[in-house]
């Protein structure tokens, strides 16, 4: 392994390094990176290595823990030149299509701002297959695809160039086999160690998870508060104020949810 920026980085992404900051310092480009994998294996700490190699003054203020932090990062008046801005979204069964959903859009609404800012861009999320095609495609410069061993243990991923990412997303996409395309490198390791403070990490990660969450639940109340309150206005011609006892609601709620359905 070579040592970049006090960070232990495999001897295969160290030969790119180089060439990687020559492109997006000295001729005007973006570089977007993919890090995805299954939970538990190492793929936000790669991701993390990954940057603080590229960027030396990578920190904690460039993690955006969702879309909407992502957005406002790369707009900040204060993003310079070569910085590194990783997206690194928790995911839950409950959420992932719609943070999905949520990451292509974000990464169409500054698609324009990567490129003239000359950002390094890293996005952590289960699988580059769910991303839009364009992006997946054209748009993203390398996938890095951590695994587990065959003794389960995290450290290793599998580097896939841009042609043989685009053939990968190609061939692979309808039964999500990343076994389709052959990488022309050998596999690679990294080790377990943070760049950033891991509480501090850990902490915000999970404050922006249980935000998400509790937003998602509450939409979902929401929907059935108002599909409720229409069904008893329409069907059996209840006023807001009977809507409103058996709903223990506001009659202001009532006739909000009421009137938003229309």
């Amino acid at each position: 392994m070579a040592y970049i920026n006090d960070v232990f980085v495999d001897d295969i992404v160290a030969e790119q390094i180089p060439n990687f900051r020559n492109q997006v310092l000295k001729h005007d480009r973006d570089k977007v990176l993919l890090f995805d994998g299954r939970e538990g294996a190492g793929k936000s700490v790669l991701a993390m290595q990954i940057a603080k190699a590229l960027d030396p003054n990578f920190n904690i203020e460039n993690i955006a823990f969702n879309h909407n932090q992502f957005i406002r990062l790369i707009k900040s008046p204060d993003r310079k030149k070569g910085d590194f801005i990783l997206l690194d979204e928790a995911f839950s069964s409950t959420s992932s299509r719609a943070s999905l959903s949520q990451i292509n859009r974000a990464m169409i609404t500054v698609a324009t701002e990567m490129r003239q800012l000359n950002l390094f861009i890293g996005i952590v999320l289960p699988s580059f297959f769910d991303l839009d095609k364009y992006f997946a495609i054209w748009r993203c410069e390398t996938l890095f695809h951590v695994y587990f061993n065959k003794h389960g243990k995290r450290g290793n991923y599998i580097l896939f160039p841009f042609n043989k990412k685009k053939l990968l997303y190609i061939n692979g996409k309808k039964y999500y086999n990343y076994g389709c395309v052959k990488s022309p490198y050998p596999p690679c390791r990294f080790t377990k160690a943070y760049v950033i403070d891991e509480l501090e990490y850990r902490t915000r990660k999970a404050r922006a998870f249980r935000k998400r969450e509790l937003s998602i639940h509450e939409k979902k109340w929401k929907d059935r508060c108002k599909t409720f309150t229409v069904y008893l206005h329409d069907v059996y011609k209840m006023e807001d104020k009977a809507i409103a006892g058996i709903m223990g609601l506001s009659e202001d709620f009532v006739k909000h949810f009421r009137e938003g359905h229309r």
